[in-house]
């Protein structure tokens, strides 16, 4: 007869059996020997609920027997905030990517590639990220380090070609002094990214003025200005902002 092997679960616990009621009910029954009071006893018995609970998918009832001297101290049961119940479930796809956008932590900036935008704002949404990583990250290697993280996880929407063409198009350094351009002329405070930016949530997205202002960090006045000169672009052929935009 071949000796039945035991599993690691079954070698940890002390006595692990399946029972069955005269109802027909099913359980695991656990039974430990105990020979002293062993304060994380209740923590341990929890982690072998948890890897028997897996294992079985079954109701588990843990028993431990003293056989130490004295009175048993042991806690015996976990308090009400520390009983595992389940978990909330989020659907990331369901979350907005402008208001993930806003957000000063790098980590919740790269949320917004996965978030809730339509397909074809994709490149708009990838700019202003990278934007936005630039802005928040502490240093240039911090940046780089998000950076990575972004193109990991655009393979999961398969963009992971364009967001790699795109990072590598937006330097990680720049100076504000030499590129900052407004509508007539330098103006300091205002990157020239900034204006390009605008321009392409302007074209490429449905948000109004005042969020896209958020967005991008700009004055509203801004927005509405380079809104209008578009319009006049469109109509003329002229524009003004330059060879950038």
């Amino acid at each position: 007869m071949k000796e039945k092997r035991q599993t690691p679960l079954e070698r940890e616990m002390d006595f692990f059996y399946e029972v069955e009621t005269e109802d027909g009910d099913k359980f695991i029954l656990h039974l430990e020997f105990q020979t002293e009071n062993e304060d994380d006893m209740l923590y341990r018995n929890a982690e072998y609920h948890g890897i028997a609970l897996r294992k079985k998918k079954m109701e588990i009832k843990h028993v431990v027997v003293f056989l130490g001297e004295g009175k048993a101290t042991m806690p015996t049961q976990l308090p009400e905030n520390q009983i595992y119940k389940g978990f909330d479930l989020i659907n990331i796809h369901e979350f907005d990517s402008a208001t993930l956008l806003e957000s000063q932590i790098p980590d919740v900036v790269l949320l917004a590639i996965l978030g809730n935008y339509p397909k074809e704002q994709v490149e708009a949404v990838l700019r202003l990220l990278i934007r936005q990583l630039r802005m928040v990250c502490a240093n240039p290697a911090e940046l780089s380090k998000y950076l990575k993280q972004l193109i990991l996880l655009s393979r999961l929407r398969k963009i992971e070609d364009l967001t790699t063409k795109i990072a590598e198009e937006m330097p990680i350094t720049y100076d504000i002094e030499t590129d900052a351009l407004y509508l007539k002329g330098e103006t300091k405070g205002v990157e020239k990214e900034r204006i390009v930016f605008v321009k392409k949530l302007i074209q490429d997205t449905t948000f109004l003025d005042d969020k896209i202002a958020s967005l991008a960090n700009v004055e509203l006045v801004l927005v509405k200005q380079i809104r209008a000169e578009l319009e006049r672009t469109t109509k003329t052929g002229k524009n003004r902002f330059g060879d950038f935009l």
